[in-house]
């Protein structure tokens, strides 16, 4: 028997309403019900968010893309599918599922890009905290297809971190095309993106060169697994 949940009709949100202005945190921001979701669509009640540099950018309006104004921002969400649009068909995610939420929030996955595999390119693609409202909420809107499920045995915030900067990093080590027993230099292995990639090369069998300051990232990067240190 799947789930019932209550979905109330107002949410607490952190919303951007024009460009470079402070956050205005509201109570009263609707949620999206059931019945006005679209095929494809699910509704997420969030757990956590993470917060990313990204999220001033798009505040402060420093790309020459325009996010979407009013703004909820954040892209680094983890929560829980409380309800899936009618007619959806061939849904990976059921209700009751703990998914993710990344900045890539849809992409047609029928275009040239997304059929080369590089969905980041789709010209209908849709950014979570950017042109579509993102995770500094209670609840969110996305889709099906894009959101990520999360295995039971993660933590939820711990699981919010890599959706943004694990995925960063890991997509450069495996463009890198370092073969296992090669040599890898990460600048920064210390820092919130660093400790990862430290992480995800030694799982790809890499050997690592960790490049950073001070007493405490040295000895945090040996640990994770760096074989030298700089």
């Amino acid at each position: 028997m799947s789930p019932n949940f209550h979905i109330p009709k107002a949410q607490k949100a952190a919303i951007v309403e024009t460009t470079d202005a402070p956050l205005k945190i509201v109570n009263d921001h609707p949620v999206r019900q059931p019945s006005e979701l679209k095929p494809g669509e699910c509704l997420v009640r969030l757990d956590c968010s993470g917060v990313c540099h990204t999220d001033l950018h798009a505040r402060k309006g420093d790309w020459p893309q325009a996010a979407k104004l009013p703004l909820i921002g954040g892209h680094e969400g983890v929560g829980i599918v409380v309800a899936i649009g009618a007619h959806t068909q061939g849904s990976p995610v059921n209700l009751g599922d703990r998914v993710g939420i990344k900045w890539l929030a849809y992409s047609c996955l029928d275009c040239e890009q997304c059929r080369k595999g590089i969905e980041q390119s789709c010209p209908n693609q849709l950014l979570s905290g950017f042109t579509t409202d993102g995770t500094f909420s209670q609840y969110v809107v996305s889709w099906v297809s894009h959101v990520t499920p999360i295995p039971e045995n993660m933590n939820s915030f711990e699981a919010a971190s890599i959706l943004c900067a694990g995925v960063t990093v890991y997509r450069a080590l495996k463009y890198s095309r370092a073969h296992i027993g090669d040599w890898v230099a990460l600048p920064g292995a210390g820092g919130g993106l660093g400790h990862l990639a430290i992480q995800y090369a030694v799982a790809m069998g890499f050997r690592v060169v960790a490049i950073d300051t001070g007493a405490e990232k040295k000895a945090l990067c040996e640990k994770l697994g760096a074989e030298r240190t700089s």
